[in-house]
């Protein structure tokens, strides 16, 4: 199993992207500040100097995490004055910060936040254009910004959406359908707080189709696929709304059973061995009767997830050892 989850590595690359944009903010406005002073704009200097140490230090203080929305708001605010302050001072030249600031606010925040936030940008730089500038220039700067903003949202908005598809594609078996072990990580930490929490039980059922490489070997890996991808569909008619369903390994599946204790599992895990060698399995070229060894196993006092899966995985070693075509549950259950 890998130690990130798909969601975790997606979370982790959004916080470094924008805490390097914090830093980038900062240091900008460092040389600025420089820059100010040399020319004897003590007053701007100052204040520009003062939002630099105040980026460096959000950036700093959660460099190891995200950084929250309302720093992220208090950057964009800050970012914000500091341009229209230089628009009145300088004018033209001024407003040209509105528009790394505008691309700025569709990275800091996400989706309609993003758009929300460029929207607010945008009105509140045309504004102090039209005030600080001929009107001439006020109305094309007005305009430009708004370009800017209609584009902006429409990279945001289909951002979005290849982002949930490639995390659908991240999390999901490309052959059954159905989730993959990237996705247990989380699923069963979830699990592990809420038990140590309300003290809710949770189970797991690890199974794995009996002789699969006979099969494999006598009928092709094509026909190997046709049931793996049946027997996916028929463990998940099985199962109740909240149960959910990973294939992790190549005929290895897992099924995490929320508010369940041993007891309620193992008969769950009976059924689906029943649901599998009761009805044959038809391939493209023959009809096949398939089985499962099945392990079961409760989430203990103190047990990672790691450990659980292991506990499980043991149980289903066990039941092959017995012969296959049956279930076994871990042993030594305590809640203590």
């Amino acid at each position: 199993m890998p130690n990130n989850s798909a969601d975790t590595l997606l979370q982790s690359f959004r916080n470094k992207v924008t805490r390097n944009m914090v830093w980038a903010g900062a240091i900008t406005e460092l040389l600025l500040a420089g820059a100010q002073l040399w020319l004897g704009n003590y007053m701007q200097s100052a204040i520009i100097f003062t939002a630099g140490v105040v980026f460096a230090a959000i950036a700093y203080t959660f460099r190891h995490g995200r950084i929250p929305n309302y720093w992220r708001l208090v950057f964009m605010v800050l970012l914000s004055v500091i341009c229209v302050m230089s628009i009145r001072e300088n004018g033209t030249i001024g407003v040209y910060w509105s528009y790394p600031l505008l691309v700025a606010s569709f990275f800091m925040f996400r989706d309609g936040y993003a758009i929300a936030l460029a929207a607010a940008i945008t009105v509140f730089f045309s504004i102090a254009a039209l005030a600080y500038m001929p009107l001439n220039d006020g109305w094309r700067i007005a305009a430009t910004l708004s370009v800017i903003l209609a584009l902006g949202s429409v990279f945001v908005v289909m951002l979005g959406r290849m982002q949930k598809l490639l995390h659908q594609l991240v999390v999901t078996d490309t052959l059954t359908g159905l989730q993959n072990r990237h996705r247990v990580n989380s699923v069963l930490s979830d699990l592990i707080n809420n038990f140590r929490r309300y003290h809710r039980a949770a189970s797991l059922i690890m199974l794995d189709l009996d002789h699969f490489k006979l099969i494999n070997d006598k009928y092709g890996h094509l026909f190997g696929d046709q049931m793996l991808k049946q027997l996916g569909r028929r463990l998940k008619l099985s199962l109740r709304v909240n149960d959910q369903l990973f294939r992790v390994g190549g005929e290895e599946f897992l099924i995490v059973l929320p508010e369940t204790d041993i007891k309620e599992a193992v008969k769950v895990a009976e059924k689906i061995r029943q649901i599998v060698s009761n009805a044959p399995f038809d391939g493209k070229d023959a009809q096949v009767r398939l089985t499962v060894s099945v392990g079961v196993a409760q989430l203990r006092a103190e047990q990672t997830w790691a450990e659980w899966i292991n506990t499980a995985d043991t149980a289903l070693l066990e039941a092959k050892r017995k012969g296959r075509d049956q279930v076994c549950a871990a042993e030594h259950y305590s809640a203590e």
